[in-house]
């Protein structure tokens, strides 16, 4: 048959002709390859007899991106008159396509960064967020050396996020020093068991860390606790901790500050492990931790000579003058001091804390058994600064107190800021360390 009328034929065996629409053009490839070879590459050599199977082969595709044409016989009696006019004077239609594969860009010009030093490079990342410089590492392993520098993730601001399984692990493996969690939701587990720094492969550098009011398990704080040896300043506030997370936290004997306000679960062998490991202290905040009498005694007599402030507010019915009285023996440093909402401390307590030589603030809010004219004892403490006392007395006794006090500013301060990470509405750094880019 002529090459216009036919689509797809077989002739003695040898020859097999595919029609492809490209420019027009009609091209006839002639094989000797047997056919089960031209199976394989998705082309099958049609006789007369299989006329009836050609229909199935029409628009199916080789591998090579070649269309398969079957017998237009069936097709063409579908067609209007006109149509199967028009199709038989062109004999390529428009129905058929050459499929090629798009090659990939390929950017021109110079690269800059290629003539750069290292040095150079880094600084340039210093400037960038955290989370473009995620991005970075994975454009080359040049750059994903240099993105994963200790000093780019010396500080880092995670606070009210969610984190998921393990990233923690690739985050305190790069060398990060000050981390904020505050507010922020962990998942278990807090390290997958290949983690390096599980293995000791890599030493965690965490000195500083901030996980007030952080949604963690006591297993995952345990966990993340006991990779740290370095920790200097610990914030726990409304953390739920246990046996196994304090005794993790007296493995940091550089530990000078601690803020577990608002915690579940101290008991007093919780204070025995810390005070133990950690003699370095000097804040400290355990404030409505709801500390039993027996953990009060413990407290009150373990406390480092060196500790310089303190906060054991919200002890109710627990914390007794004789708890004061050891405290100023243990702790003749002390600067600041908060014992406020503690209801069964009485004038004795005033006392006490005069021959204190060196305080600056003292919080004895709604401490109702302490009488205001006790608080005339205080005009022998040349150090005092502040006093709170708030819910305690009227008007015009504060202002009696304060002309008998001249020195010293009464009720400033709504909150103790013992051993806290942020204070006031600054919520970008802890400590005094910025964390946020």
């Amino acid at each position: 048959k002529p090459a216009k009328q036919r689509k797809m034929t077989h002739c003695d065996g040898k020859k097999a002709e595919v029609r492809v629409s490209e420019n027009g053009k009609l091209w006839s490839v002639d094989t000797d390859v047997e056919p089960e070879f031209l199976e394989d590459m998705g082309v099958k050599l049609l006789g007369d007899e299989e006329d009836s199977n050609k229909s199935k082969l029409k628009g199916s595709k080789s591998p090579l991106g070649v269309e398969l044409l079957s017998d237009s016989n069936s097709d063409e009696k579908k067609l209007p008159p006109k149509k199967r006019d028009q199709r038989t004077e062109n004999p390529v239609s428009e129905d058929f396509f050459l499929y090629r594969r798009r090659l990939p860009m390929h950017m021109t010009g110079i690269d800059v960064f290629s003539k750069l030093s290292d040095e150079l490079i880094l600084m340039i990342f210093k400037m960038l967020p955290k989370t473009m410089l995620a991005r970075c590492s994975l454009v080359c392993k040049r750059w994903q050396r240099i993105s994963y520098d200790e000093a780019l993730w010396i500080k880092m601001d995670l606070g009210s996020k969610t984190l998921a399984p393990n990233s923690l692990g690739h985050l305190l493996s790069r060398g990060t020093l000050a981390l904020r969690l505050a507010q922020a939701e962990i998942s278990d587990p807090i390290f997958y068991s290949s983690c390096s720094l599980l293995s000791n492969d890599v030493e965690c550098k965490l000195q500083y860390l901030d996980l007030s009011m952080a949604v963690i398990t006591e297993e995952g704080l345990a966990s993340l606790l006991s990779v740290c040896r370095y920790l200097r300043k610990l914030s726990l506030e409304h953390c739920r901790v246990s046996e196994k997370v304090c005794l993790a936290i007296s493995r940091n004997p550089s530990l000078e500050v601690l803020n577990m306000s608002a915690c579940y679960g101290v008991t007093d062998d919780c204070i025995i492990s810390i005070l133990d490991g950690c003699k370095k202290i000097l804040s400290l905040n355990l404030g409505w931790t709801n500390m039993s009498v027996d953990t009060l005694d413990v407290l009150c007599t373990d406390l480092p000579h060196s500790l310089q402030r303190i906060n054991m507010s919200g002890c109710r019915k627990t914390l007794t003058d004789d708890h004061v009285e050891q405290l100023v023996a243990s702790c003749p440093e002390l600067v600041e001091l908060d014992l406020s909402d503690c209801t069964t401390l009485t004038a004795r307590t005033i006392s006490l804390v005069s021959t204190l030589h060196k305080i600056e603030y003292l919080a004895l809010s709604r401490c109702y058994s302490i009488t205001p004219s006790a608080y005339l004892q205080l005009k022998s403490v040349k150090t005092l600064m502040y006093l709170d006392v708030f819910n305690l007395m009227s008007d015009q006794s504060i202002a009696n107190l304060q002309q008998n006090l001249p020195e010293v500013e009464i009720n400033k301060f709504l909150f103790s800021s013992v051993a806290r990470p942020t204070v006031g509405i600054r919520r970008t750094s802890i400590w005094g360390l910025r964390v946020r880019d």
